[in-house]
């Protein structure tokens, strides 16, 4: 795994430089961080969550000049350039369906992936379609919600369209809605974005996302609370 300095993790940059979205990392001390792009304004110790889930039919693909087929094409698209960058896909529907993919780079209208992930069987635009996720391009946690695959917390605040790193396993701090238990585990679902609740009793990996324990509880809702993470 990579190492970074604490310095890295303790500010952000507008500009992606030499990390990938979803690129992981270790600090001196042990802890994981993620490397995530804000997509929307994250404070200092809420939960980052992915953007979102796009789905689209009728693609088709084609292959680069040695024949890998890395090219899938939508010809009635309109993404903005680069948005899906170091995103995940699946073939969800039609011909070559069941295929996965990682994208390297977007236009409008082509995705073009990393030739470790090129395709198998050409897609059809007939009836190919496909859902994208772009698991690192993130937004504060919704609320209620207690299953939202979150990716880590920063530990400083970050803007919206700021690259930064989200502390994914190790000590640090979150913002709890509630007031956490030492020892027990904790989960998203808050009625504010981004923070955190204690966990609830009776329920399993289906019914909530468990996040870590709280080391240090908070004294009141609202308020920050140290905790070890173990998101991944």
């Amino acid at each position: 795994m990579n190492s970074i300095s604490f310095q890295s993790v303790y500010q952000t940059i507008t500009q992606r430089g030499e990390f990938k979205l979803g690129q992981c990392a270790i600090t001196p001390d042990g802890r994981k961080w993620q490397f995530i792009k804000a997509n929307a304004a994250i404070a200092n110790s809420l939960i980052a969550v992915p953007d979102g889930v796009t789905s689209a039919d009728l693609w088709s693909s084609s292959t680069d000049s040695q024949g890998r087929i890395v090219y899938l094409t939508r010809a009635a698209s309109t993404m903005t350039v680069g948005a899906f960058e170091d995103g995940i896909g699946v073939v969800d529907d039609g011909t070559g369906r069941g295929q996965t993919f990682k994208i390297r780079t977007n236009n409008g209208t082509t995705l073009t992936l990393y030739p470790e992930t090129a395709l198998t069987t050409a897609l059809s635009v007939s009836d190919s379609d496909i859902t994208l996720m772009t698991m690192s391009e993130c937004d504060p946690a919704a609320i209620t919600s207690k299953v939202q695959m979150a990716q880590g917390a920063p530990q400083v605040s970050m803007a919206a369209s700021d690259y930064g790193w989200v502390l994914t396993s190790g000590d640090g701090r979150c913002i709890a809605g509630s007031t956490l238990v030492v020892g027990a585990g904790f989960t998203t679902g808050d009625d504010t974005v981004g923070q955190v609740i204690v966990g609830v009793t009776g329920t399993g990996p289906y019914d909530a996302q468990n996040l870590g324990y709280a080391i240090v509880a908070n004294a009141a809702a609202d308020i920050g609370a140290l905790v070890r993470y173990n998101i991944r």
